[in-house]
């Protein structure tokens, strides 16, 4: 580098999750001397793909400082202890990928050697009677923090199912109190730099122009900057994952609640089922080779715990990534970056682990050939 990261703009290209998420991050974390700027326009809606988590999430919260009772209400918030897979097998069969750990090991010897020899002898049951988060989900129960009824117990880790909107919200909030500039606008042109081809500033609806050093792309399947402005390209995985379409819609709490995400299988695809403390999210990915968009609306529709509580919501998506993830001074994240369906809840995960890495490798006013250099954190581990 030939200077130093001081004074240095970063641009945030988009809200939602990703945008706000990055924006807290950085606001939070982001040694004297950035400016942090996010645009987004309120006429333009956000995926929300994302509702359901992993354990992961409690890191980055608690990294931020955010009080879990306080984000649960923000967000309208509960509790998640694993995953139930519900006909993957066979019709009417189910199983759980519970977080934690099954069985506990005895001195050298792993569990599941003897958990394999009862097995045979018919002596032990199914592996779910040794996993405490799938007998505590089962049971509607949960634990927070170190085991009170006995020493023997293992923790019990936990993820959370919460509204995206109301998410981006609370952290948009937390982030504007740390001094991140909110511009209201929709981007209509993106101005390069004739010299190395880099993003100079973007243009709003207005004339207004937002000029920076580095550009997250936030802006969601379109990508605007890395691919609208950069034309970096697509990895297309479409050949190994097929589904290209998603069905989303809520409805009214109802059928009990469940401390875990659900996950049927459907004749073209599977569909969602994660419980907040206001609704049901639910949502059917399919293949559109197999099923029409008008056979997934009435599919989802004829398996709600609830009254609908709007229409379906078509989303339309090519599994994949960008071939450059970070090309020139724009980094992609969120969806803008890619896509997999959601199966194992790990859309904002891959969000988390974006901001951990651009902390890793951020760059200053100027780049080397490799597009990074190391900076300085106020804190001194990303979250």
């Amino acid at each position: 580098m030939s200077e130093t990261a001081k004074d240095v703009t970063i641009v945030i290209a988009g809200g939602g999750t990703a945008g706000w998420m990055a924006a807290a991050s950085f606001a939070q974390f982001l040694e004297a001397g950035y400016k942090l700027i996010l645009v987004e326009s309120e006429e333009i809606g956000t995926v929300g793909v994302g509702e359901a988590t992993i354990p992961q999430i409690q890191l980055f919260n608690s990294a931020l400082g955010l009080d879990e009772d306080a984000f649960l209400q923000a967000t309208q918030g509960t509790f998640k202890l694993g995953i139930e897979f519900d006909g993957w097998q066979k019709p009417g069969q189910s199983y759980m990928h519970a977080f934690g750990a099954i069985g506990r090991d005895a001195g050298p010897t792993l569990f599941q050697y003897y958990w394999l020899r009862a097995r045979a002898l018919g002596k032990a049951k199914g592996l779910e009677a040794y996993s405490l988060n799938e007998m505590a989900a089962r049971a509607g129960k949960m634990q927070r923090g170190k085991a009170r009824t006995a020493q023997t117990l293992p923790d019990m880790p936990y993820a959370f199912h919460f509204d995206a909107g109301l998410y981006a919200a609370y952290l948009r909030r937390y982030a504007e109190r740390r001094g991140v500039e909110r511009i209201e606008g929709r981007i209509v042109d993106v101005a390069l730099r004739g010299e190395d081809g880099h993003v100079e500033a973007i243009t709003l609806d207005g004339g207004r122009q937002v000029a920076g050093d580095v550009f997250i792309d936030c802006t969601g399947f379109r990508g605007l900057l890395i691919e609208g402005a950069l034309k970096t390209g697509y990895e297309d995985w479409s050949h190994w994952l097929p589904c290209d379409r998603a069905m989303a819609v809520p409805c009214a709490n109802g059928g009990g609640f469940t401390p875990y995400t659900r996950s049927a299988a459907r004749e073209a695809g599977w569909q969602w089922r994660i419980p907040l403390q206001h609704r049901i999210g639910n949502g059917y990915v399919y293949c559109s080779r197999y099923l029409s968009d008008e056979d997934a609306a009435a599919t989802l529709l004829a398996n709600l715990d609830g009254t609908p509580l709007a229409d379906p919501r078509p989303l339309k998506f090519t599994t994949g990534k960008r071939k450059q993830i970070w090309n020139r001074n724009v980094i992609a994240m969120g969806l803008s970056s890619g896509f997999m369906e959601p199966l194992e809840s790990t859309s904002i995960h891959l969000i988390q682990s974006a901001i951990s890495r651009i902390f890793k490798i951020l760059p200053g006013k100027t780049c080397n050939h490799l597009g990074h250099a190391m900076i300085r954190l106020a804190w001194p581990t990303a979250p």
